[in-house]
């Protein structure tokens, strides 16, 4: 029964509701976009037509028609990054609370970013939201041709006119290194990502630069991929090592392979005494009884909130200016160290 009925909704048509109503198409239109002149009596007697045969209007042929389609594409990869699903999660949210309807395009891996970006320009949406992977200056120039926004979120949208806004991580590693000298700390460590992952080259580069105003000096342990099994190698590094060579303070570049260290060194390290450790991220799983990681909390609130600005500004609507960026334009909003228990709670 449900087959049958969902055949038959697809395969009537307004020419048959026009029929059945004894009206043209023009009125049927007429009745259900609420646009141009039609008598309340028609109107109704069309929508109970239309209803008694299982058709509604396509409302998304229709806005592309019209050109004024609420979609907005948003670009995505990896979703088995933790980070990245809150993140995506936060701003569907936000764009459906503002009467927009975000179209979805999906990579396994940052590689392919730009491939979808060129594939969302086809699309009449108003513009474009990026949270994964390298924007060219080209395929900005080209969306911002068209007429559509570009925002892009952790990462330069490399273009005047976007919008790009992203954590403030290098200030992010400068705090954690100053919270590992107020505690005292001496041996410093650094568990890293690839030395070509922005977001943890950044704040392996703010904590070292904070060292290093003081005339001290950490070990950086970079690592090919940022997930659990990177921050199990890293405990397995740090067991190999004389004690008293060990690091005694580890600032890990996200929370995941933080919550692997955890994993590794558990019953065999005291933490905080022996090793304390500051993530990044803040990840639900930062606060299980299990781990209790200090770390920092991205603003994601803020950063999807001042895309939804850009896009209002886009539309026509009056929002306040945001601040001057960095000088290639993006704008950093700091993060918000959560203290726990692998690090001495400071007075």
């Amino acid at each position: 029964m449900a087959r049958d009925n969902l055949h038959r909704s697809q395969s009537v048509t307004s020419r048959d509701v026009a029929r059945a109503a004894n009206v043209s198409q023009a009125l049927v239109s007429r009745a259900f976009s609420g646009k141009g002149r039609i008598a309340p009596e028609t109107r109704d007697r069309i929508l109970a037509v239309a209803k008694s045969i299982g058709w509604r209007p396509n409302a998304l042929a229709a806005s592309m028609v019209t050109g004024d389609a609420p979609l907005v594409a948003v670009i995505t990869a990896r979703l088995n990054f933790d980070w990245r699903a809150q993140v995506l999660s936060r701003l569907l949210d936000a764009l459906q609370q503002h009467g927009l309807k975000p179209l979805l395009f999906y990579a396994n891996d940052d590689q392919h970013v730009d491939a979808l970006m060129s594939e969302a320009i086809g699309w009449r949406t108003r513009g474009i939201i990026v949270t994964a992977g390298a924007i060219a200056p080209e395929r900005a120039s080209e969306v911002i041709d068209h007429g559509y926004f570009l925002a892009a979120l952790n990462r330069s949208a490399g273009h005047d006119e976007a919008f790009s806004i992203a954590t403030d991580n290098a200030s992010g590693g400068a705090e954690a290194a100053r919270a590992f000298l107020a505690d005292g700390r001496q041996r410093l460590l650094v568990v890293a990502g690839p030395p070509d992952n922005w977001a943890s080259a950044t704040r392996t580069s703010g904590f070292l630069a904070a060292l290093e105003a003081t005339g001290r000096h950490a070990e950086v342990w970079n690592n090919e991929a940022m997930g659990v099994e990177a921050g199990l190698a890293s405990a397995q590094k740090f067991l190999a090592l004389e004690p008293g060579l060990r690091p005694d303070a580890a600032f890990v570049t996200n929370d995941t392979m933080a919550l692997g260290l955890l994993d590794g060194l558990r019953g065999r390290v005291a933490v905080p005494d022996k090793l304390a450790v500051i993530g990044f991220d803040n990840l639900p799983a930062a606060s299980w009884t299990p781990y209790q990681l200090t770390t920092f909390e991205q603003p994601l609130e803020d950063l999807v909130r001042r895309i939804i600005a850009h896009i209002r500004q886009h539309e026509g609507h009056a929002e306040p200016p945001d601040p001057a960026g960095t000088p290639d334009g993006l704008i950093l909003s700091p993060p918000r160290l959560v203290e726990r228990k692998t690090t001495r709670v400071r007075p």
